[in-house]
């Protein structure tokens, strides 16, 4: 007996550590470590069949034949069920082979969500799934993905990349914002809201910042999100400002201005949908296309601007997605697929244009979480996620984690607004699987760590 014990616990303690190296691995290569290929199949497209398992399982077949529900909720099982008969019955009239996998990749919005469940099946074992040791690796892998994205690689290790993965990429802002918000919710967590824990805070704000800034805005705008609820908590636990934070302070200031002197100085790619060159075709920038002087100076037009019941915007790749979003919006009304969408089995008409392919000539997203939504399953698929987020939240609100839920998914979501994130396969199964784990947030903490 004690034998088998000892192998259970060890067995799932080497699982544990699987998923560990696994998320790490994701933040720090993203879309690379996706793009890898095991038996014919990129690691991307097993993750999304795995959770979508989950998701039949644990929010459609076991309500249905075994009368259990996630959550003991029976109003996800019945959203849920209403967005898988809704996809059937789209791709039904539309004629669209089961078989063709494109019809699931265009709607990974429903299956991503059975990583919620993956989290929560995994606190079960009542295995404390962040340590002491892991705050410090997990802060470490924080401050490795910075360089990593800031300083990249050379060719040649590009390369070698290159003979394992489809596609070599550099993380995007979304990636780390991705692991930003993630890997310090769980250290200001761990740590109890201390001190410590916001000292932490404070000073990888300031690194990445800079960052954000200028491969990122969206997720500049994600990260402030994510720390007025950090701010808030603090307020609430009453936690008073002590000399170490004022010493912090101003630390974090000297590392925002050497952060920005290196992101300046490095040549980091930038996440660019369109080139200069397509700019005046794509964005209304009339005769200057790397200015505003024009529209600024001349037009004397703001930020944004109207013109034939159209908003527009001075800014390049802001107006590039305004114009895709009226596109998809104009199309689906006077084609009357407002309510059910389009579909899942073709390219969004608005995105069939050779300007809007970008500059690798893959891009096909609409760069906007619920306008993706309401384009594939129309009104009916985006009225259902939007109650099914809400319906979480009272869940979670009822379990006294309703700010936990908001802290990690609001951030996340908002980036989503102006990014494809929510479309790529790690982003929302990372997103989800912790806030699976959230649920029993107790209990990811369990082990006293003096601060």
């Amino acid at each position: 007996m004690k034998f088998k014990s000892f192998f259970k616990q060890n067995y799932q303690n080497i699982f544990i550590y699987i998923i560990k190296v696994f998320i790490f691995l994701t933040f720090l290569f993203s879309r690379s470590f996706m793009g890898i290929n095991i038996f014919g199949f990129r690691i991307g497209e097993i993750l999304i069949g795995f959770v979508t398992l989950f998701f039949l399982v644990y929010f459609f077949i076991a309500p249905l034949f075994l009368n259990k529900h996630l959550f003991n909720n029976k109003k996800i099982t019945i959203l849920s069920i209403f967005l898988v008969l809704t996809f059937l019955y789209r791709n039904f009239i539309n004629d669209v082979e089961f078989t063709n996998t494109s019809i699931y990749q265009n709607s990974t919005y429903i299956w991503t969500f059975g990583a919620i469940a993956i989290g929560c099946i995994l606190l079960k074992t009542n295995q404390i799934l962040f340590k002491k040791v892991d705050v410090y690796l997990s802060l470490f892998g924080l401050f490795i993905i910075y360089v990593y994205t800031t300083g990249g690689i050379s060719e040649n290790t590009q390369n070698i990349f290159l003979n394992y993965t489809d596609k070599f990429e550099y993380p995007k802002g979304s990636d780390v914002l991705l692991a930003s918000v993630v890997i310090l919710y769980l250290v200001l967590f761990k740590l109890k809201f201390s001190n410590i824990s916001l000292n932490i805070v404070i000073i990888y704000t300031a690194l990445f910042v800079p960052l954000f800034l200028y491969k990122s805005r969206s997720g500049f705008f994600s990260i402030l999100i994510f720390l007025i609820f950090v701010l808030n908590y603090f307020k609430n636990k009453k936690i008073k400002i002590d000399r170490s934070n004022k010493l912090t302070f101003v630390i974090s200031i000297i590392i925002f201005l050497i952060s920005t002197s290196w992101v300046v100085s490095r040549n980091i790619v930038l996440d660019s949908d369109i080139t200069e060159e397509l700019k005046f075709a794509i964005t209304n920038r009339y005769s200057t296309i790397y200015d505003n002087k024009y529209e600024e100076e001349i037009l004397e037009l703001g930020l944004f601007y109207f013109r034939d019941n159209r908003i527009f915007s001075t800014d390049g790749n802001l107006n590039w997605r305004f114009q895709i979003w009226q596109d998809v919006f104009e199309d689906l009304f006077k084609s009357n697929e407002l309510i059910f969408g389009y579909g899942f089995d073709d390219i969004i008409p608005a995105m069939d244009n050779d300007q809007r392919y970008g500059e690798d000539g893959l891009n096909i997203h609409v760069h906007n979480y619920f306008v993706h939504i309401l384009s594939r399953g129309g009104l009916v698929h985006l009225g259902i996620i939007l109650i099914l987020y809400f319906v979480l939240y009272k869940i979670y609100k009822k379990q006294n984690y309703g700010n936990n839920f908001l802290m990690l998914s609001l951030p996340l979501l908002f980036n989503s607004l102006f990014d494809p994130s929510m479309e790529n396969s790690h982003y929302p199964v990372i997103l989800f699987l912790v806030l699976g784990l959230v649920f029993n947030n107790d209990k990811i903490f369990n082990e006293d760590l003096e601060t």
